[in-house]
């Protein structure tokens, strides 16, 4: 336990280094040439604004505004649709994984083609064919199903939600199925049939645990992978999040903050994950 707490303090100090100097990047460049001295003068103004976050200022066709407050309610729905598309993905790959491993081989081998078929769609195909549905659904009926774009005062959730899980609910569930297939080959299953303990009983209590733990270690590039589909979900749904705000500001200080307040709570969610799994394994 030590040892990781130590790496992640190590880590987290070098990933916000990291973040500083790439937030600074615009300093880099005078007339289309490389600019040291511009450079280390930029960190240290890119440091003092990050000392007075109450200073920093952003536009909006309605005028300006302080970044703080403001910052905390746009902030806040771009983690609310992340983190929300990530655990429905998680629970319903669970389930799905389950449901499908029951089933017999030929028609698992099919749901598998399948799978990886649909994982390889773009988001972005996916995201236009829902609205496309949407707005055809309404115009036959009448009926709106969705909410398509967040409005001023209305924000929309359940259409980027669904559009941020298809694909990672896919890939963990490919996740989920390969390591299933290979804890099934092990020594252990064999003594826990001859102990007359039930093929249900033994996925759901032996098998399902230990193939979480291949999807969490996993969990870091699909949030990553998700995060990178934020903004076109942002663009698409006119969904006015943090992705939305550092593209439109282009400010050093607006970006590096923005890439703090994504970075800092899924390093933590990364690190609890870790600490969980150590000792996970340190149990089993």
């Amino acid at each position: 336990m030590p040892f990781i707490l130590r790496d992640s303090v190590f880590s987290f100090v070098l990933s916000i280094i990291g973040i500083i100097l790439l937030g600074s990047i615009p300093f880099m460049f005078t007339n289309m040439s490389f600019d040291t001295n511009g450079y280390l003068n930029g960190i240290g103004e890119l440091f003092k604004g990050l000392m007075h976050p109450g200073e920093i200022m952003y536009f909006t066709e309605s005028g300006k505004y302080s970044l703080f407050p403001s910052m905390w309610n746009i902030y806040g729905y771009s983690l609310t649709l992340l983190f929300s598309a990530f655990f429905i993905a998680l629970i319903a790959a669970i389930v799905l994984a389950i449901t499908i491993f029951m089933l017999p081989s030929r028609l698992k081998d099919k749901i598998r083609v399948f799978s990886f078929v649909f994982e390889s769609i773009p988001d972005v195909l996916i995201a236009i064919g829902i609205q496309f549905f949407i707005v055809w659904f309404f115009k036959k009926t009448n009926i709106l199903l969705f909410q398509i774009v967040s409005l001023h005062d209305q924000k929309t959730y359940a259409v980027p939600i669904f559009c941020l899980t298809i694909v990672p609910l896919f890939m963990i569930l490919r996740i989920l199925l390969l390591n299933m297939e290979d804890e099934f080959q092990k020594d252990y299953i064999d003594t826990a049939k001859s102990k007359g303990i039930g093929g249900f009983r033994i996925l759901y209590r032996h098998v399902l645990p230990n193939t979480l733990l291949s999807v969490f270690h996993q969990s870091r590039n699909i949030l990553w992978f998700m995060l990178s589909n934020l903004l076109m979900v942002e663009f698409l749904f006119n969904v006015y999040g943090i992705t939305t705000l550092v593209r439109q500001m282009g400010s050093p200080e607006i970006f590096t903050i923005s890439m703090l307040l994504l970075f800092i709570p899924m390093f933590l969610f990364f690190t609890c994950l870790r600490i969980f799994t150590y000792k996970w394994v340190g149990q089993k």
